[in-house]
């Protein structure tokens, strides 16, 4: 059986433009990118907005990247943020680990 022929993500304009977007659009049908190790099914779950203070240049940097990858640059850094959040973890407990065996001993 042949496989359908996967779209490429359009850009959006603003996050309210992705959101309605993404209440239709499955990700499995579109192109795979470079950083589809950094993006995840990003309708698990209702968005809250938050304010948070960055330097001009870490802005600069996240919207090159993202203009690169060719996604939303608040999508890139929610993805980035969510794999920062999971490696920090895993050290953590990485961590944690030997310790807790020594104290069985």
């Amino acid at each position: 059986m042949k496989m359908a022929k996967k779209k490429y993500l359009p850009h959006f304009e603003t996050e309210e433009e992705e959101l309605e977007f993404w209440k239709t659009a499955q990700a499995e049908d579109y192109e795979s990118e470079p950083v589809d190790d950094i993006t995840w099914n990003i309708r698990e779950e209702k968005k809250k907005r938050v304010t948070i203070r960055l330097q001009p240049s870490l802005i600069d940097e996240l919207k090159e990247f993202a203009e690169e990858v060719e996604l939303p640059y608040q999508t890139l850094t929610r993805a980035l943020i969510r794999r920062g959040l999971e490696q920090a973890r895993r050290e953590r407990a990485e961590l944690q680990a030997p310790a807790e065996a020594g104290a069985r001993e």
